[in-house]
């Protein structure tokens, strides 16, 4: 997964492998995943973490979360987007029938004769 890290009034270039890892790690609840922006705003006490994440063929994943420093808001913004992405991706189903050879099985391959 591609991720776009933006950081406001804030430094987060020492946790930047950190928040590639945690986001990609946020892929295996949804494979079809593709991009996270994720973009970081220091206040005076706290820092805010906000992110979307695009997934393919699905709408967005949109979370965000405070703390008191750039890891802190993180984590538990990476914990946010996994229950959502966890339960997003359980929602969806395949509404399509599986092949009528699947259900019944090929009455010529029974016997072995054709015809």
């Amino acid at each position: 997964m591609r991720t776009i890290v933006t950081a406001r009034n804030t430094d987060v270039s020492d946790i930047r492998e950190i928040i590639e890892t945690r986001f990609t790690n946020l892929a295996r609840f949804e494979p079809r995943a593709s991009k996270a922006e994720v973009v970081f705003t220091g206040e005076k006490t706290q820092v805010r973490a906000a992110a979307v994440i695009s997934v393919d063929r699905a709408r967005p994943v949109h979370g965000e979360a405070a703390g008191p420093d750039p890891r802190t808001a993180l984590d538990r913004l990476a914990d946010k987007l996994g229950n959502q992405l966890r339960r997003n991706h359980g929602r969806y189903s395949e509404h399509s029938a599986p092949p009528m050879d699947e259900l019944f099985g090929n009455p010529f391959e029974a016997d072995g004769k054709s015809g």
